[in-house]
């Protein structure tokens, strides 16, 4: 998981309560709803969600030692496949290496758009950037370009409602020196 879990050496973020923060139309775009345009600020709104729900299982994580079945749920709500799979693993590595480098309880991964390269109702791609200094005590390095796509939920992958967004993290890279990658949304 990105779960901001590479407590590891590099991120981390988890949690267990799970109010997430959805903001208002007065405060912000609504990330529950799909605007016609989709700008950085309705990304970022979403991502707020997202990265918040992603924390809760990072607090959980830290806090019992373990992947209970709230946290598998919340996973499968907010990462779609293939990068569940990757999530799930991380999630295990991060129980085997343990949690010395998070914080107490950890916070959640901030993600901030730097750019949206391609967006639709089905697909979002962007570039941002990631900070965790909320989730470990030490960051082992500063990505210099990382990507992400939002797509649609799956259906059945979220049955009781977790993830109030109609999104779900679809793929996520991140490189140490600046590279530019295909378009993640015109590759499906």
């Amino acid at each position: 998981m990105f779960t901001s879990l590479a407590l590891v050496g590099s991120a981390c973020s988890g949690g267990s309560g799970h109010a997430s923060p959805t903001t208002s139309t007065a405060l912000g775009p609504n990330p529950d709803v799909v605007p016609l345009v989709i700008t950085a600020d309705y990304v970022n709104a979403v991502f707020k969600v997202l990265n918040h729900l992603d924390g809760d299982v990072t607090r959980s994580l830290v806090a019992d030692g373990k992947v209970t079945p709230q946290d598998g749920a919340i996973l499968r709500a907010i990462y779609n496949d293939p990068l569940y799979q990757e999530e799930v693993k991380i999630t295990q590595e991060t129980l085997t290496s343990g949690t010395s480098n998070a914080r107490h309880p950890p916070g959640d991964r901030l993600t901030t758009v730097v750019q949206v390269l391609d967006s639709s109702p089905r697909c979002i791609f962007a570039a941002t950037h990631s900070d965790y200094s909320q989730v470990v005590l030490h960051v082992a390095h500063s990505d210099v370009s990382e990507y992400w796509t939002l797509r649609p939920k799956q259906s059945g992958d979220d049955p009781t409602g977790l993830n109030p967004t109609p999104w779900a993290f679809g793929f996520n890279a991140s490189y140490l020196t600046p590279t530019s990658i295909p378009d993640q949304c015109s590759a499906s």
